[in-house]
């Protein structure tokens, strides 16, 4: 019986172990199956990871794309830019030139306007029945010991009726030519 009871006791033992390895079965079957579900949902999320990374890559070589060709037109843009500005550099130069060529011509007429000599020959030199304005003819030389000789006192102007002076060198005619000047300026 000692046998018996030992096969027994076993056999008991062998049963209870089963239970216990038939229950651990179960549950890493239940674990594999949940393992699995979790595979398949990993799997999902990867295929859905993968189409995502696959559309930034496809925008990130359309956007480097599209940036070289925007790098390239700015160069391009970049360039003409610069040489428009190197062409208006040119010009303006030429035209500080010729600014300061009219400025120098504005001056020097400037100055013939502004003398009274010029003014006292332009009056004097006024179209008397000659070719033009400045035509001076040439006066004949009186010797010194000539018959008449000509006195201030005996010297008529023609345009004041005063004694003295001759009609071009006329102070009254000279103040209204000035007058005139300034009211025509």
């Amino acid at each position: 019986m000692d046998e018996c009871d030992s096969i027994n006791s076993e056999n008991c033992m062998l049963k209870d172990a089963c239970s216990k390895l038939e229950m651990d079965i179960r549950e890493l079957e239940h674990e594999t199956k949940i393992l699995k579900s979790e595979k398949i949902d990993v799997e999902k999320k990867t295929l859905v990871l993968c189409e995502d990374l696959n559309k930034l890559k496809d925008t990130l070589t359309m956007k480097e794309e599209a940036f070289a060709t925007d790098i390239t037109k700015l160069e391009n843009e970049s360039l003409e830019l610069k040489q428009k500005v190197e062409s208006l550099h040119v010009e303006s130069s030429k035209l500080l030139v010729k600014l300061k060529q009219v400025e120098s011509d504005l001056n020097a007429n400037r100055h013939w306007n502004r003398s009274s000599h010029v003014l006292n020959w332009l009056n004097t030199h006024y179209n008397r029945g000659k070719r033009g304005l400045g035509f001076v003819t040439n006066r004949t030389v009186y010797p010194v010991n000539r018959k008449y000789v000509g006195l201030p006192e005996n010297i008529v102007c023609f345009h004041c009726g005063k004694t003295g002076h001759y009609r071009y060198a006329c102070p009254i005619k000279r103040y209204a030519m000035e007058r005139n000047l300034v009211y025509v300026k």
